[in-house]
């Protein structure tokens, strides 16, 4: 398939291509072999996708084996941390009823356990107890000492292993230790845990681990942060909303209303008054839908369209608007602005409704970091979330200053996509928030 970046929406394999290759700046991903493998990939055949990219994972899980070998540990980590990422692209699209939605997942973590045997500075792989399940997590170090601790959580459809490129690898080198972990409704928890399912009250597993945090000597509990990424822009800042011992919170992409973007993903179908066959219908033509509905069957534990819809429902953040009280961290891509504007303006609205410390940021097209949790661009991400995190605990104290450039640039995006309304919410929220 060519690849088209004017369509990059989240399911499709334009994004998911994207989203893979973006990994190449922590060594998870090679351009030359990327590129040569998406050209063998069917568009929107997803047994094409799985064949391609297994096949690619597979020849350099055997290529960092024979580096190993040869005591080439060097080549044989970078390679296994490649071929982690490339079994995990292979198994996105397969369905949680096929032996190699299992299969490929196993040889993902396989890979990435190989690879942190090899690091000089270990990743921990720890369990978490969770009522009556464990939830999988790997504790990353900064440095020696007691230190402030970033707690990451993924979303609909990441990895731990995936939050670990995202976040972790990075976390280490600003100095933050990094507890990243899957909950309820996320691969490797659902996958030790069969039934542990998506779950509104998010904050009931980020208890159980900020819990574990601060039985660790090395975290300093007064110097918590959290931050989720896609759908974990609802489960951070839900969890957040109930515990105040997370000092901090950064929500990347906000989502208020969860029911409201499943509906979105179905392209405007009313899903309350058509019918399953209709819907089911529509999935079969549109990739991303196909897609979504399919992990939804598995995360969610649902068998119909209309079932998708309900299912999201509860997952909702107006009617905490009093619970924030702690310091907060939006940060927007312009893609995402551009994909459903009704959605963004309700997430401007109910940001304009908090009474918390609040400060955003929007990635553009400019700088290549427009998609969605910024793929593509994560370096840009990386140096503004730890900017402000240092900022809010006083590591490197930087005043935020204000911009009328930026802040005007911010305006007119949102006024672009979203019309004036759009622009005049954007406005409210800089004259009582900080632009990073």
């Amino acid at each position: 398939m060519k690849i088209n970046m004017e369509d990059k929406t989240i399911g499709g394999f334009n994004y998911e291509f994207l989203r893979g290759i973006s990994l190449e700046h922590v060594g998870a991903a090679e351009y030359g072999e990327c590129m040569e493998t998406i050209s063998r990939v069917k568009e929107d055949d997803f047994t094409s996708w799985i064949i391609e990219w297994s096949a690619l994972a597979d020849r350099v899980s055997k290529y960092a084996e024979k580096e190993l070998n040869s005591d080439n540990k060097k080549v044989a980590r970078d390679a296994y941390l490649r071929a982690s990422n490339y079994y995990r692209m292979a198994v996105f699209y397969a369905n949680h009823t096929d032996p190699r939605h299992t299969e490929l997942w196993k040889s993902s973590k396989e890979c990435f356990k190989k690879m942190i045997t090899l690091m000089d500075n270990p990743i921990e792989s720890i369990e978490i107890e969770f009522e009556d399940a464990k939830l999988p997590a790997y504790f990353i170090s900064g440095g020696e000492g007691k230190r402030q601790t970033l707690i990451a959580v993924g979303g609909f459809d990441s990895t731990l292993e995936e939050l670990y490129c995202w976040i972790g690898a990075i976390a280490r080198e600003y100095g933050w230790h990094c507890l990243i972990f899957e909950g309820p409704g996320q691969w490797g928890a659902l996958k030790i845990n069969p039934g542990l399912i998506f779950r509104p009250d998010y904050e009931k597993p980020v208890k159980a681990v900020v819990d574990y945090a601060i039985t660790r000597p090395d975290v300093d509990e007064d110097k918590i942060a959290l931050i989720g990424y896609s759908l974990g822009g609802y489960l951070a800042p839900r969890s957040a909303a109930f515990d105040p011992r997370i000092k901090a919170c950064i929500a990347n992409t906000l989502i208020v209303d969860f029911g409201e973007i499943a509906i979105a993903s179905l392209k405007g179908l009313n899903n309350t008054q058509a019918s399953d066959s209709i819907s089911s219908f529509h999935m079969q033509l549109d990739t991303p839908s196909r897609w979504a509905f399919q992990h939804s069957q598995w995360a969610l534990a649902i068998e119909t369209p209309q079932e998708w819809i309900e299912a999201y429902r509860p997952f909702n953040l107006k009617g905490l608007e009093q619970n924030f009280k702690n310091p907060i961290l939006f940060l927007f891509s312009e893609d995402d602005i551009i994909k459903n504007t009704k959605i963004v303006r309700e997430s401007l609205e109910f940001m304009n409704s908090l009474d918390c410390d609040r400060t955003v940021h929007l990635f553009t097209k400019e700088e290549g970091a427009s998609s969605h949790c910024q793929m593509g661009g994560l370096s840009y991400a990386q140096a503004v979330i730890f900017q402000w995190l240092d900022q809010i605990f006083c590591i490197k104290k930087q005043e935020i200053k204000p911009d009328s450039t930026a802040s005007n640039a911010f305006v007119k995006i949102f006024e672009k996509y979203g019309g004036e309304e759009a622009g005049n919410k954007a406005q409210e929220l800089l004259d009582d928030a900080h632009l990073i």
